[in-house]
């Protein structure tokens, strides 16, 4: 089960530069509600091998062909059906291509990334009775801290306990290359966790005690709010990859800068303009904080796209950009 949930699926392009020890900050690095991502992968039950540890690293990844793709937005708690059982958080995860309504909980403070717990589609709700550190703020490399956790699943057939202990320490730096990109001045962070998961049926009979460990190589370089590279790999030896392959949290993604929205902020009507030759396929909607399509853009020139939006409420929504290859970027707008 755990092994499954920390499956973390996590690019854009990025150009070569200058060897550098990047630092994870809370400024450059916090998850924010608004933040979309895709993640591209391969699921466990292969063998990757995360490279050496130590300063200015180059590793390569760029020939692993994706077998997953899994889109993520983050929003509001308080948009959430379960937010109640989740009082301290202050961003939710949510998947707005399923129909379930599993959210993940976390709390972003100026020193932490600290995960609540989570609602899986069923509603069965499993807050953390001891919550687990993400990521600390600010982290370099050599930094390390150690972190125990604890929660309780439960389902109408059974319950399962899960403590654990989990060791995170910057091992390495350097450049990585992605299926979507090559990142430079990247810091690695890799977790060792040590958990036990109790299984009880609904009669209150132990099921069964396993006690198991989990490692994570986690790539992040000084403005990505996710990792931009993840590699899990299972006591037995077993592996899964996964990168970003498109976002809005990353600020460096060369694309944006050729999409133009307008007006600022938008009344009636929201226009893109898109650099010539980029507009082909392209398709862009308008979604909400909580991930929900609400209308397409009409192509309404060789490089243009608009929308009426008159009757949508005031407030801040996103414009999901789809081009022909199947990469998605977003752009925040201001409905007055």
């Amino acid at each position: 089960m755990k092994k499954n949930t920390l499956f973390t699926i996590v690019c854009s392009l990025l150009l070569w530069g200058v060897a550098a020890q990047p630092v994870i900050t809370y400024n450059g690095n916090a998850p924010q509600i608004g933040d979309r991502f895709v993640y591209s992968g391969v699921p466990y039950g292969f063998s990757f091998d995360p490279g050496p540890a130590g300063g200015n690293q180059s590793w390569d990844f760029s020939d692993v062909q994706s077998i997953i793709s899994v889109e993520t937005v983050v929003v509001d708690p308080a948009s959430t059906p379960n937010a109640a059982d989740f009082s301290d958080a202050t961003i939710a995860f949510h998947d707005p291509n399923t129909s379930d309504n599993d959210y993940s909980y976390s709390q972003i403070t100026s020193s932490a990334w600290i995960h609540l717990g989570a609602i899986d589609g069923f509603g069965n709700s499993s807050p953390y009775t001891d919550p687990r550190i993400e990521m600390q703020y600010p982290f370099s490399y050599n930094n390390t801290y150690t972190d125990t956790y604890s929660f309780a699943s439960v389902s109408s057939v059974m319950i399962i306990h899960e403590s654990g202990t989990i060791t995170a320490t910057a091992d390495a730096w350097g450049s990585v290359k992605t299926p979507a990109g090559t990142y430079n001045n990247t810091l690695r962070m890799k977790k060792e966790e040590v958990f036990t998961d109790s299984t009880w049926n609904n009669a209150g009979d132990l099921m069964s005690v396993v006690t198991d460990s989990y490692t994570r190589y986690e790539w992040y370089t000084a403005t990505s709010h996710y990792c931009v590279l993840s590699i899990g790999v299972t006591s037995d030896g077993v592996s899964g990859i996964s990168w970003i392959s498109s976002t809005n949290s990353i600020k460096d993604n060369p694309l944006l800068s050729q999409i133009a929205v307008f007006p600022i902020p938008a009344d009636n009507v929201v226009n893109v303009k898109l650099t010539a030759g980029i507009a082909d396929k392209m398709e862009i909607t308008v979604v909400n904080l909580t991930g929900q399509q609400l209308m397409r853009l009409a192509k309404t020139g060789s490089n243009r796209f608009s929308a009426n939006i008159s009757q949508l409420p005031s407030g801040i929504y996103f414009l999901r950009i789809k081009n022909g290859s199947g990469n998605i970027m977003t752009k925040k707008f201001v409905k007055q």
